[in-house]
């Protein structure tokens, strides 16, 4: 007989509790997420999608990628720069200028505030907010309890064959070169294709830097939506960062993307910060 009731996280561990042991019960809303946390996020994030080239400002991280995706190719603000903030724009400036890319922040908010309200006033266009979703990866696994999360189906590669790349192409426009050392780059990276008669109708990336699992370019090709197939390779990937050493997980999607946020939300994601990119237009 299998025991039904509640797995609990507390500040000295995991407890499970029987449903006919609790007599009382009610919401807690979520904890205010603190700066730290999302600075800790956000340095894991970077590792995860790790840029070809890379410079430090302080304690600001420079990413170069032939300008292939914003997450590759900005300025991530965590932390002090270690200058003025008027003097570590025009540094972000010239440094992005002498490698022929456009200027460009990931501004993680609320925590960049003030390097978005200074940029803001110099006239960069903003673009693409986003959001970062998390969920805890260390209940056990009869936590993952939404219909069609289940991993049966999905292969795992080290590196991504020629059927995944096309389907991201698809998404993302052709690949270049240097995307390759953008997806393998992290230690441990696993590309998740779900097969089914022979077609590759989804796929997914997992990293795992820290004790985080990254989860990004879930997809599924437009004939197969709406059955389940994302919540397959999301469940796989989770499977496999558990596997190694990941409690938390975290992706980041569009803000405007409804129906991939409910999605997410579904599968036990809540939102934990914002991000915005801006992008110097001369």
């Amino acid at each position: 007989m299998v025991d039904l009731g509640l797995d609990i996280r507390t500040a000295s561990g995991d407890l499970f509790v029987p449903f006919a042991d609790i007599v009382a019960a009610k919401v807690v809303p979520p904890r205010p997420v603190r700066y730290s946390e999302i600075a800790d996020l956000e340095r894991s994030a970077a590792g995860g999608w790790p840029a070809p080239e890379t410079a430090r400002l302080g304690d600001w991280l420079l990413r170069a990628g032939a300008g292939w995706t914003n997450r590759a190719n900005s300025a991530l603000t965590v932390g002090d720069p270690g200058v003025s903030l008027e003097e570590a724009v025009d540094r972000v400036v010239r440094w992005y200028r002498e490698r022929d890319l456009v200027p460009r922040f990931a501004l993680p908010l609320p925590l960049a505030r003030r390097t978005d309200g200074l940029l803001e006033r110099l006239g960069w266009t903003a673009y693409t907010p986003t959001l970062v979703m998390t969920r805890d990866l260390a209940l056990a696994a009869r936590d993952l309890v939404v219909p069609g999360l289940a991993a049966e189906g999905v292969r795992l590669d080290a590196a991504p064959d020629p059927a995944w790349i096309a389907m991201m192409a698809g998404h993302k426009g052709a690949l270049p070169a240097v995307a390759a050392p953008i997806l393998t780059g992290p230690e441990h990276v696993a590309f998740a294709s779900l097969v089914l008669d022979g077609d590759l109708v989804a796929i997914g990336r997992g990293a795992v830097t820290d004790d985080w699992l990254g989860l990004s370019l879930v997809q599924v090709h437009p004939g197969h939506r709406r059955r389940g197939h994302a919540a397959r390779v999301v469940g796989a990937l989770a499977d496999w960062g558990r596997g190694r050493g990941a409690t938390r997980a975290y992706l980041q999607v569009e803000e405007g993307n409804a129906p991939a946020v409910a999605l997410y939300g579904r599968l036990g994601f809540q939102v934990h910060h914002n991000y915005i990119h801006r992008k110097m237009d001369n």
